[in-house]
């Protein structure tokens, strides 16, 4: 907008970043996203511009006219990119230098190498003040509801260190991620103390959980299930919000999602007609029937239904799917167990 305005009135192309631009580089520092990333995915975007600019250039502007114009068009366009460029890469340049050197960036550039299993400090939990090998760890991932746009990360770390105060961490680690997110881990010498289930909802939040582990090892494990829980959630917008989710719960659709496209045709491929939003009733009919063991009975009582209408729905279902619902169970299992999870949607993280 600010590039159309200056095009408009005939002023030099801005030489500054937009506060909004200025706010998704620091999280992207905080998130350690490279700058060439930034500056790619911004010449992207530059050229989707420069495109449309000059579609409409050419539908406006009488052809006889179009030779001058094309020229300035064109100049004002090369300078907007160079000056928006060399402006990002300062201010990326200037949050780097000022995040690295705080507290919380330097011990968040320490966990990261950590993670990576890279790390040359000799004594990682000095510097953390956290003790890394002799503790049986629970990791947490805290994450604000990215559609309020006036959330903030400020409160995010109480909120992870009563989380794991709430199930006996007798040491905590929380590291803020970016502006909406906190990584956290509770420490633990009696892993049979750690009450995990006990984590409650925490509204307009997600919070994802991994299992306890042992040691550095365990360290990054239990992080690398967090992970995998939150990025299952991506999925569904609408789920995304006010959940915990604990890694124990969604393992399977973690790993089958591991490859997220693979897994859309995946289930695409495996139901078919059955896959449609409008059978979500047929669907949890098949899945509940193959659960017990293809037992119309027993499918009926768990559904609360009678069982002639299990016997109708999954002759429905057989109808769409061109065979039994008894050929490759496992198979079709796990295909209706994804059709929650990999409905697609644009993530809000797409950083």
């Amino acid at each position: 907008m600010e590039a159309l305005v200056a095009l408009h009135l005939g002023r030099p192309v801005p030489t500054t970043v937009p506060p909004e631009t200025t706010r998704q580089i620091a999280r992207a520092v905080r998130q350690r996203i490279p700058l060439e990333r930034i500056l790619a995915f911004q010449r992207t975007s530059h050229a989707r511009f420069s495109d449309a600019l000059v579609c409409e250039f050419r539908r406006l502007v009488p052809a006889d006219q179009q030779s001058e114009g094309l020229s300035d068009l064109s100049r004002f366009l090369v300078d907007l990119v160079s000056s928006f460029s060399l402006a990002c890469s300062a201010a990326y340049a200037a949050e780097e230098q000022a995040w690295l050197t705080s507290i919380d960036g330097s011990r968040g550039e320490l966990v990261r190498t950590l993670l990576r299993g890279d790390h040359t400090d000799l004594d990682p939990s000095k510097s953390l003040r956290y003790e890394l090998t002799n503790r049986t760890h629970v990791s947490l991932i805290v994450r604000r509801d990215a559609r309020d746009d006036d959330a903030e990360s400020e409160g995010l770390d109480r909120v992870a260190a009563k989380l794991l105060t709430r199930i006996g961490a007798t040491a905590h680690l929380v590291i803020p991620s970016d502006d909406r997110e906190v990584w956290a881990w509770g420490g633990f010498t009696d892993p049979r103390s750690a009450a995990v289930r006990s984590i409650p909802v925490v509204p307009g939040a997600l919070v994802t959980v991994g299992r306890p582990s042992r040691g550095l090892d365990g360290f990054r494990a239990t992080h690398e299930e967090a992970k995998a829980a939150a990025r299952v959630t991506l999925y569904r917008t609408a789920r995304s919000c006010g959940r915990t989710v604990f890694f124990e719960d969604v393992r399977l659709a973690a790993l089958l999602t591991s490859d997220p496209e693979r897994a859309q045709r995946f289930v695409r491929d495996e139901l078919g007609a059955l896959g449609h939003p409008r059978e979500s009733l047929l669907q949890e009919t098949v899945r509940v029937y193959l659960e017990c063991n293809c037992s119309p009975a027993t499918a009926a009582a768990r559904l609360d239904v009678v069982k002639n209408t299990v016997v109708y729905r999954i002759r429905r279902a057989e109808a769409m799917l061109g065979r039994s619902v008894k050929e490759q169970q496992g198979i079709l299992w796990a295909a209706l167990h994804l059709i929650d999870v990999v409905e697609p949607m644009e993530s809000q993280y797409s950083a």
